[in-house]
């Protein structure tokens, strides 16, 4: 059975997350992801959701340092070990991984301090590192690929194959890929053979359309088709809807609500 979700940090401009959060709840949404989580007060969060019917379904544990880079491995295990007890006290099961943390300039940039086997490597060995912790935790950790366009030119992972070909390799329940439509129909399409050919790790899908990431049905990406040959695939995960609206937030959900019945 799928699960469907939304991603609520683009939502409702200069809202507050917790009145976003009661926002979505009453519009019939009841699986909520956000980004960054220790700059929020986690009890009002954890509060606002059991007063509204909505659980925490993940968030994102990249902050200020990177999967990719060797260097720093202790600190980003640290790191991942404080992400797993703000998950733990959210009654969250999931956290989402970025192959390079952001800047306000845009991904942090390894290039000219690795070569690309060398990053792939340490995100491997990264990933490796914090499974006994993730197992201990029941923690369960998705490697998202993103796109590397325009300031984001650095990013280490970008292509589902070779997202898939490192969680593999670490061969663990607890870390997952997930793939994100938006960014693999700017990086590589073929979207659909992309998702069902790695059914057995991906339990995560996000949604937005492409090239402007709104709401689906505002781009170039066949929804109709893909969510029904998703629905008819062995696909037993997540759909989150991780999106920028085109306009008003609530006339957004209509496409939401398509999707969801397609």
């Amino acid at each position: 059975m799928i699960d469907f979700a939304i991603n609520i940090e683009p939502l409702y401009p200069g809202m507050d997350i917790c009145e976003k959060i009661a926002r979505v709840g009453a519009a019939g949404i009841h699986a909520v992801e956000f980004w960054s989580w220790d700059d929020r007060d986690l009890a009002q969060i954890k509060n606002t959701c059991r007063e509204h019917g909505v659980k925490v379904r993940a968030f994102s544990a990249t902050k200020s340092y990177s999967l990719c880079d060797g260097e720093h491995s202790k600190e980003y295990l640290d790191w991942i070990r404080q992400s797993v007890g703000a998950a733990k006290e959210l009654d969250c099961d999931t956290l989402i991984l970025f192959p390079n943390h952001f800047t306000p300039e845009g991904c942090s940039d390894f290039r000219n301090k690795y070569s690309h086997e060398a990053m792939i490597a340490n995100i491997t060995h990264n990933l490796t590192c914090m499974v006994p912790m993730l197992e201990e935790n029941k923690i369960t950790v998705l490697l998202e690929p993103l796109c590397s366009v325009g300031s984001d030119a650095g990013m280490s992972v970008t292509d589902t194959s070779v997202g898939a070909d490192i969680v593999r390799a670490v061969n663990s329940r607890h870390v997952k890929l997930l793939c994100d439509v938006f960014h693999m129909q700017m990086m590589h399409g073929n979207l659909l053979q992309n998702i069902t050919e790695n059914l057995d790790i991906v339990p995560y899908i996000h949604i937005a359309d492409a090239p402007d990431r709104h709401e689906p049905g505002t781009g170039e990406i066949n929804f109709d088709f893909l969510f029904r040959k998703i629905k008819e695939s062995d696909f037993d995960g997540t759909v989150c809807f991780e999106y920028f609206p085109e306009g008003d937030t609530e006339a957004g959900f209509a496409a939401v609500r398509k999707c969801c019945e397609i």
